[in-house]
């Protein structure tokens, strides 16, 4: 039996509305939380959350993620108290590093990442914006972020959960140690990676003497027909996008796909070529890295990830999304 613990997440590329019809879909079928990503050249995310927390009573409304570059923890701080007020404790903060394809886009340094100093950003971050929700008057000095005799100016009435998200071992160790919950994957990542992801937040946790919830994105295609559920993923330029630039080679090697075997794929997105990509990527890396198929195929699936550490999975449909919500709806598995 898979989990009754479900959640969905989308790409800020649908009208505002149009997300907040299904999170009132998503709230009546029992989906725990709607989870929004952050772009800095598509919709704001804000808004996305403003609206589905306000058009909803029960379902939770969370960043997924919101980057340590563009908006500064002060402003996070009041930003997130305010929608956790507008919503009666509803509001999550997703937060990671940053969005690696576009930050360097507007003049910010984020490579080599090691020399960014990951952790001691994202962990600062994570201090100042837990001090202000305190309500306490503060002065804070860190590498990063600064604030001097600085207090927010309403009370936070309910506890604001931080998802701490995070691809490298020494950031899911942060996530485990500091994070309220920690965020395995951006969408895409196979079973096995899953559990390393998982194993590395559990080393935090154990330092710290803590458990935290794992929650892992997992872009889903369902479909009565097997073929539709692939062809729809395999044309979905985010996956595309992280087959190409994202996901290590040595990470599809145990699912018997060779990096010459992705070499036209890749040659085919960096000429963006949509259609090309998509011709040219393997059946087999859907199948190792995503949730597509039919409904028990992919409840097969969520059961393997369940079983590799991951406590919350927060599905991305793609292609058939109205199927897709209704068929893994977890009202329907009560």
């Amino acid at each position: 039996m898979f989990t009754l613990r479900l959640a969905l997440g989308f790409n800020p590329v649908l009208p505002v509305q149009d997300i907040v019809k299904i999170a009132v879909k998503a709230e009546a079928a029992g989906y725990e939380s709607i989870w929004m990503h952050e772009s800095l050249f598509q919709r704001d995310i804000v808004s996305y959350l403003s609206l589905i927390l306000n058009s909803t009573k029960k379902i939770k409304a969370a960043s997924g993620i919101i980057n340590t570059y563009t908006r500064h923890p002060v402003v996070a701080a009041t930003t997130f108290g305010t929608l956790s007020e507008l919503s009666n404790g509803r509001a999550t903060m997703g937060l990671g590093l940053g969005s690696f394809p576009t930050i360097p886009k507007i003049g910010l340094r984020i490579f080599p990442v090691k020399e960014m100093w990951p952790v001691k950003r994202v962990s600062e971050y994570v201090e100042l914006v837990r001090a202000l929700w305190s309500g306490n008057n503060i002065n804070f000095k860190g590498k990063f972020f600064q604030a001097e005799n600085l207090q927010v100016g309403f009370k936070i009435q309910s506890p604001i959960p931080v998802y701490i998200a995070g691809l490298s071992t020494e950031l899911l160790e942060l996530a485990g140690k500091v994070g309220d919950v920690a965020l395995l994957s951006p969408a895409l990542a196979s079973v096995e990676t899953t559990r390393k992801m998982s194993s590395a937040v559990k080393a935090g946790e154990t330092s710290a003497n803590r458990k935290v919830d794992k929650a892992s994105y997992m872009m889903g295609s369902l479909d009565s027909d097997v073929n539709k559920a692939r062809e729809a993923m395999k044309g979905f330029y985010f996956f595309l996008f992280q087959l190409a630039e994202v996901i290590k080679p040595q990470t599809l090697e145990p699912y018997g796909i060779t990096e010459d075997q992705l070499a036209p794929m890749k040659a085919a997105w960096k000429k963006a070529d949509i259609a090309g990509a998509k011709a040219n990527a393997p059946n087999e890396a859907v199948e190792a890295l995503t949730l597509t198929g039919i409904k028990e195929t992919v409840q097969h699936r969520l059961e393997e990830y369940l079983s590799a550490g991951v406590d919350l999975p927060i599905i991305m449909p793609i292609g058939n999304v109205d199927y897709a919500i209704s068929t893994l709806a977890p009202a329907n598995s009560a």
